[in-house]
């Protein structure tokens, strides 16, 4: 049930906006999930992280970008939870906010999503719930954004990412409680 890692690219490449500069597709290195963005431990799970730094400029501003990717999958391969940390580090260059439809189905275009529901602020994540098959099978899942680091007319971190299970939504939200993310 474990979804493909392209994904967590898809979620970088298609879900950044850095005013009006586009990004080129993201290499990923895998590292030491401690070293990430992220915190996750918990007995059940396999965890891994990827991070890549690329270069982004819009107009006359030039910086850079770090991208965390933190894929969580049960032992059991029931729940998995992608997530995505974007930071830049650069002046004058700012993500935009959008909403989390927006981001979600432009970061996941290749999914197929039915009965797409927001459901507002929980556990401090915009969220939505959506119905959707993974690996052929049906799959309750929940998408979640966060922006922090505010700046000037945006914000310099955004986190995007998707969590699904097989068997029940529920355990997707157990699990998300145990993550740590920049913002709580």
């Amino acid at each position: 049930m474990l979804m493909n890692k392209f994904a967590a690219v898809a979620a970088f490449v298609g879900g950044l906006a850095i005013a009006a500069a586009a990004p080129a597709a993201a290499d990923f290195t895998e590292i030491d999930c401690g070293s990430s963005a992220f915190a996750f431990v918990e007995s059940g799970y396999h965890v891994d992280c990827e991070r890549s730094k690329e270069n982004v400029r819009a107009d006359e501003s030039t910086g850079s970008s770090e991208i965390d990717v933190m894929n969580i999958s049960s032992d059991d391969r029931t729940v998995f939870i992608t997530i995505v940390s974007v930071r830049v580090t650069a002046a004058r260059l700012y993500m935009e906010h959008r909403s989390l439809g927006e981001n979600f189905r432009s970061a996941f275009s290749h999914l197929e999503i039915e009965d797409w529901s927001t459901i507002g602020n929980r556990n401090g994540y915009d969220s939505a719930e959506f119905n959707t098959q993974i690996s052929g099978l049906p799959s309750s899942c929940v998408a979640v954004q966060r922006y922090t680091n505010a700046a000037w007319t945006g914000y310099t971190r955004r986190l995007i990412g998707m969590g699904c299970s097989s068997v029940d939504r529920g355990q997707v939200y157990t699990a998300l409680t145990k993550l740590r993310a920049p913002g709580d």
